[in-house]
């Protein structure tokens, strides 16, 4: 069994997206039950994180990133020896070959500079 790991960007993600349904959008309950939903799709990757497609970038990449599709919203993650990083969860609808930082940074640079970090042993934001 793969152990998870939420990289603190994913973990800012569903914070961002838990509180913009319950506050913003007055539903907590849909929120909660988000929330169970995505938590209970994410931890069947521990036992077959190969099972989602792979992402396919523009640019090539240095790590294979996956997609789960999860109602509306789409989790990024790698699979790095026997654990699962889990490093974006995005709105699904959005045009997913941009994802903003600081202006325009598409998903592939911003995967690409991910990958770097990773590899270099440094903790990505």
């Amino acid at each position: 069994m793969y152990k998870l790991k939420y990289l603190p960007l994913a973990q800012k993600d569903l914070r961002n997206i838990i509180s913009y349904i319950a506050d913003n959008l007055k539903a907590p309950k849909a929120a909660m039950d988000l929330l169970d939903t995505l938590e209970n799709s994410i931890s069947h990757l521990q036992q077959f994180p190969y099972s989602c497609k792979l992402y396919q970038a523009i640019e090539p990449l240095i790590t294979e990133y996956r997609i789960l599709p999860v109602k509306n919203y789409l989790v990024f993650y790698v699979v790095i020896e026997h654990e699962v990083e889990i490093h974006r969860i995005v709105y699904g609808k959005m045009n997913v070959g941009k994802i903003y930082n600081n202006g325009k940074v598409r998903i592939e640079n911003w995967c690409a500079k991910l990958s770097l970090a990773v590899l270099a042993g440094e903790s990505p934001d």
